[in-house]
């Protein structure tokens, strides 16, 4: 792995943000990506973890006015690994804040700047999501979900659906060292397990605006890795299993089902539901 635009010791901004993108194989979206960082209100450096591409990420450092840092593994290591790389250097820097974001995703305007003020005005949250908005490649909306806000109805929700949504998020870099990094042992679930690692020990919380419109990809990791997402789900699930909370019975029963409904059924489900669901233009 190299480090490359930045040394680690500079000095971070006051209330600087990390952004934390995993890339692999950029298809050139990765600069519109970057260029939704460039109205969010915020001191940030965008730190990119390149996970073995075949041909190494490359970024104008002068296109953008914030700092862009490339980390590079030098195999493909998957996610996981990725994202932990960025973790290690962004805790390492001293960053207060880390925001994820996809290869692909756009910010809304503002993103980071609500989100910093809700980790800012409250020292008891440490980690804060949003609502968020599903785009084709063509612009059009598939759908739309708002998530509880309030703490306890996230964890309940957590049992049984998702509630998070991983490139949505912001979070203090100090739950590192009181919960670890993202695990291995959950292959296409690493955020799912992390969520609930936080949710143990700190308050979370969700805002009900969408604050990432999130590109919708029939051929996403998700969807090609389902059924291994799948039982990574069900372990977290019965790892966290409560005896006393209907919630639990109901995620364990909803995963097993899903391995036997195609995952289009689930998709249009959502777009129906997603669809009653207010959006904010990006």
């Amino acid at each position: 792995m190299s480090e490359a635009r930045v040394a680690a010791q500079q000095t971070v901004l006051s209330g600087a943000v990390a952004v934390l993108v995993p890339v692999y194989k950029d298809d050139g979206r990765l600069e519109h990506t970057l260029d939704s960082l460039a109205s969010q209100g915020v001191p940030l450096v965008a730190v990119l973890v390149d996970d073995g591409s075949p041909m190494p990420t490359s970024v104008d450092p002068h296109r953008h006015p914030f700092e862009v840092v490339v980390l590079r593994h030098d195999v493909n290591r998957g996610i996981e690994h990725a994202l932990n790389t960025g973790l290690e250097y962004i805790h390492r820097r001293g960053f207060e804040f880390v925001a994820r974001l996809d290869n692909g995703d756009r910010c809304v305007p503002g993103r980071l700047a609500r989100q910093r003020a809700v980790l800012q005005a409250d020292a008891t949250i440490h980690l804060v999501g949003s609502a968020v908005e599903w785009r084709d490649d063509g612009g059009q909306v598939r759908f739309t979900r708002v998530f509880p806000t309030g703490h306890d109805d996230i964890v309940r929700a957590l049992h049984h659906t998702t509630v998070l949504i991983h490139p949505a998020v912001m979070f203090r870099a100090s739950v590192v060292d009181s919960v670890g990094m993202y695990s291995t042992a959950y292959p296409a679930a690493e955020d799912y397990e992390f969520f609930f690692r936080i949710a143990r020990r700190h308050r979370v919380a969700n805002l009900p605006e969408t604050l990432l419109i999130t590109r919708y990809d029939p051929d996403g990791v998700s969807i090609r890795r389902r059924r291994t997402q799948l039982r990574s789900s069900l372990r977290i699930q019965v790892a966290n299993f409560r005896p006393g909370l209907w919630a639990s019975y109901l995620g364990i029963l909803k995963t097993l089902g899903r391995f036997f409904v195609p995952y289009s059924w689930i998709t249009a489900a959502k777009a129906v539901v997603g669809r009653r669901s207010a959006v904010v233009p990006a």
